[in-house]
């Protein structure tokens, strides 16, 4: 599919798959808000604009994943600290010196 979009009122087509058509005209908007005032020979204006918008999709795309493996670092962080919880919880063997100071030294291997 070929999308087109309009930067500094000059009009870019650029293929693009029908699902990325909607996040195309969103970056063309920023980058046309971005570049409002610029002004130079067309040929170079042409090639900084496609550059940039390249440059703004790798961004957000970079920032995505980042997102991503953030949600992805917490969810193992809690499965560790599950783990952790689950093998401390643990009660130590009853006995009749439970309780005493003695007891906590045979628990510790003082004893």
């Amino acid at each position: 599919m070929q999308a087109t979009v309009k930067i500094l009122d000059e009009d870019y087509a650029i293929e693009c798959a029908d699902c990325d058509h909607r996040r195309l005209e969103d970056l063309a908007r920023a980058l046309d808000t971005r570049l409002r005032g610029f002004s130079g020979d067309a040929s170079a204006l042409r090639r900084l604009v496609l550059t940039s918008l390249g440059l703004i999709d790798e961004a957000q795309a970079t920032s995505a994943a980042l997102a991503r493996a953030r949600c992805e670092i917490e969810r193992l962080t809690d499965m560790l600290v599950e783990a952790q919880l689950g093998a401390h919880s643990q009660e130590p063997p009853d006995t009749p010196d439970r309780g005493r100071v003695s007891a906590l030294r045979v628990a510790q291997g003082r004893a």
